[in-house]
């Protein structure tokens, strides 16, 4: 059995591997397990396999594109060739239809035919390849016994060659040692599958075993550096994509190499994608998730098969609920849909949350999802806290794995109500700490900022530990404290950034700053609704959606310069955008400030929140409701 690595390479071939020698398939299903898959493609398994099929055939009526230099380096338009060979192999594994073969064979051969898999530094060495690689490998294993020996030939040089080039990379691109980054895990992934379609070649033994040992080496300090919460800093479009490359990778390691996830990681990450997704009444394709850090609003990859992955694996009837949910929804991405035929398991019911809290804290990352019910119409409260890449991952490392898609947001929240986005986070943007709906420190933002992508190190190797100090819940309120102050740099003389988010369910939420630096400095808050607003008497700001109406009392405006305007901002390349800004400015050595946001449907008028003083005792009032708190 494999227990280590050595050198690169393989203490030996492991058993399971080994028993494997000359027979294909043997990626993910031998010959007995296809036959399986075919009788499930007509039973358990039809409806799901109906979607895998009209993908093929969409695939297989289009021509493989003909190779073009772009002006992206990257080539990343070479990614859906590598994805959508495994539809085409699939298709014919279960069918034999010729048409399929045909298909595959036509666009494997354009894959190896293209001069580059990326150009320039990236030339063999990134996505492009990875996914090619990825691709290629399963034609090859699934197609080996009908492919002709002219194309079988062409692919197996093309996996060794190319193959070769990314295990170089693996040792001199920038994502080498990224254990936390989804480059790492699409190229080494490819690398992995090539090696095991091919270990059995004449000459490509040596070869692979090296791959595999490094594979190996790498997916261990993964495993080790994902914290237990489940959750990804990198944001849940990213999520999508780094959890369908490992699980393929761990699925291959435990059929073919005796090894294993390990990380407690992988236990919880369906909540998280559970917890961070929309009120599912108001999902669309492009509108499913809560997009904090470099995400969209939706899945670019799946996500209902890796859900399926985690329900089978973990006997998760939430995770098979939010699955077919989503893929009865229309929402989900067709990226590698191929991967239900193999991983749903209709042995595992499914189970609506409605029993879950509707509060939930990932503690490693500092993220707290809250809602108001489970009732597909609710509110949605997201605020995070907590260090850049986690805190287990920032205890192991002195350098940055991986946090490039981070954004400078301790203490941030983005919040939807009645339908719609209310206040929003930015996307994915130039990292700056003002597109977010938190804090300046005499003008500065927090550490890491600055560039199109986060830097890490210098938080990672400080061990700043920005946190959540409470996240309680109750029926009709919700209680979160982040503290920040740790996420900004010393010379911005911030001592204590205490937030305290209030969410009386469901349809107000009061914003409570406490702020101390050791002498007067700019401070300014910012606040970034979804729309535009215009300022009402008395102050507050009143913005209009299509669905949904938000209003924002300032509480706490004496002294304080307000603006609620356009403001610039730097898109992902650095470029200037603008989008509307609530910003409270003040110059102090402390400042207590709240904020009150109450929403509705757009055709009604939200609820104003007033706030009375006694003393040291804060009392906010929306309507019959009040909250007490003591700062």
């Amino acid at each position: 059995m494999l227990r280590r690595a050595f050198l690169g390479g393989l203490l030996g071939i492991p058993a399971a591997l080994d028993s494997r020698r000359g027979s294909h398939p043997r990626l993910y299903f031998d010959a007995a397990r296809r036959d399986e898959l075919r009788a499930a493609a007509a039973g358990t398994h039809a409806a799901v396999w109906k979607l895998i099929r009209q993908q093929a055939d969409s695939i297989a009526a289009q021509r493989p594109p003909v190779y073009e230099e772009t002006s992206d380096e990257e080539q990343l338009w070479q990614r859906e060739v590598g994805n959508r060979l495994p539809f085409l192999a699939l298709a014919h594994a279960i069918t034999g239809e010729a048409k399929y073969l045909g298909a595959a064979r036509e666009w494997a051969l354009a894959s190896c035919g293209y001069p580059h898999w990326g150009a320039g530094r990236f030339d063999g060495t990134d996505l492009a390849a990875g996914h090619q690689l990825f691709g290629l490998a399963l034609v090859y294993d699934w197609l080996y016994a009908d492919l002709d020996a002219a194309a079988k030939a062409t692919i197996l040089g093309t996996l060794l060659t190319r193959g070769a080039a990314m295990f170089r990379a693996c040792s001199t691109q920038y994502w080498r040692d990224e254990y936390l980054q989804n480059h790492l895990w699409v190229n080494i992934t490819g690398l992995a599958a090539a090696a095991l379609a091919v270990f059995d070649e004449p000459g490509a033994g040596e070869q692979a075993d090296a791959w595999l040992g490094l594979v190996l080496e790498k997916y261990r300090r993964t495993e080790a550096a994902l914290g237990p919460d489940g959750a990804s800093h990198e944001g849940v479009g990213y999520w999508s994509y780094g959890v369908e490359y490992m699980l393929k990778f761990w699925r291959l390691a435990a059929e073919l190499l005796g090894e294993d996830l390990s990380s407690a990681w992988w236990a919880n990450t369906a909540a998280y994608r559970l917890y961070l997704g929309l009120p599912r009444g108001a999902w669309t394709p492009r509108n499913t998730i809560a997009d904090l850090a470099d995400c969209p609003r939706y899945d670019w990859y799946g996500p209902e098969y890796l859900l399926r992955a985690l329900a089978q694996r973990y006997r998760d009837g939430y995770a098979q609920w939010l699955a077919a949910e989503i893929e009865r929804a229309g929402a989900a991405a067709y990226a590698a849909r191929w991967l239900n035929l193999l991983w749903y398991d209709p042995s595992v019911a499914p189970l609506p949350p409605s029993d879950l809290p509707t509060l939930r804290h990932f503690e490693d990352l500092g993220i707290v999802s809250a809602r108001s019910d489970w009732s597909g119409s609710e509110s949605l409260l997201v605020f995070k806290c907590g260090p850049a890449i986690g805190r287990q991952a920032t205890r192991q490392f002195d350098f940055d794995p991986g946090g490039g898609h981070v954004h400078p947001d301790a203490n941030h929240f983005v919040l939807f109500g009645a339908g719609e986005w209310l206040v929003r986070d930015d996307g994915y943007m130039w990292k700056q700490t003002d597109h977010h709906n938190t804090l300046l420190a005499g003008g500065q933002g927090q550490l890491g900022e600055g560039y199109q992508w986060f830097r890490a190190q210098e938080p990672i190797r400080q061990r700043l530990d920005p946190r959540i100090l409470r996240a309680a819940s109750s029926p009709e309120l919700d209680e979160i404290h982040g503290d920040a102050a740790a996420a900004y740099p010393r010379e911005s003389g911030l001592g204590r950034f205490l937030r305290r988010m209030y969410f009386l369910k469901p349809d107000v939420l009061i914003v409570m700053d406490d702020i101390e630096l050791n002498g007067a400095r700019a401070l300014e808050l910012r606040f970034h609704p979804e729309f535009a607003g215009t300022r009402l008497d008395g102050g507050a700001i009143l913005c209009r959606g299509k669905r949904a109406a938000l209003r924002i009392d300032l509480l706490t405006a004496d002294g304080v310069e307000v603006a609620a305007c356009d403001l610039a901002g730097k898109d992902r390349d650095g470029k200037p955008f603008v989008w509307f800004t609530v910003r409270l400015a003040t110059t102090t050595a402390a400042w207590r400030n709240a904020v009150a946001f109450s929403w509705c449907p757009a055709e009604r008028d939200p609820a104003r929140v007033v706030l009375e003083r006694d003393g040291d005792v804060w009392i906010f009032r929306a309507g019959e409701r009040a909250l007490t708190v003591i700062p």
